[in-house]
């Protein structure tokens, strides 16, 4: 079975992107940035990430999955 991305949201100019996956009853965190890609976060692990990018999750808009 493979992994897919159920929701994505990302910045207004698309560089910082996190998207929810899941895979059968599994559901993690990923963090796509330029040619960068984090995977199997948790929300805290995406927190501190775009944090320490200096991007509020509450700038973050809804994209296509």
């Amino acid at each position: 079975m493979e992994p897919r991305v159920q929701y994505a949201m990302q910045t207004a100019d698309g560089a910082w992107r996190v998207e929810i996956v899941k895979r059968g009853r599994t559901q993690w965190y990923r963090v796509v940035h330029e040619d960068n890609i984090l995977d199997w976060l948790s929300i805290a692990a995406v927190q501190r990430i775009l944090g320490e990018a200096g991007i509020d999750m509450a700038d973050l808009g809804e994209a296509a999955a």
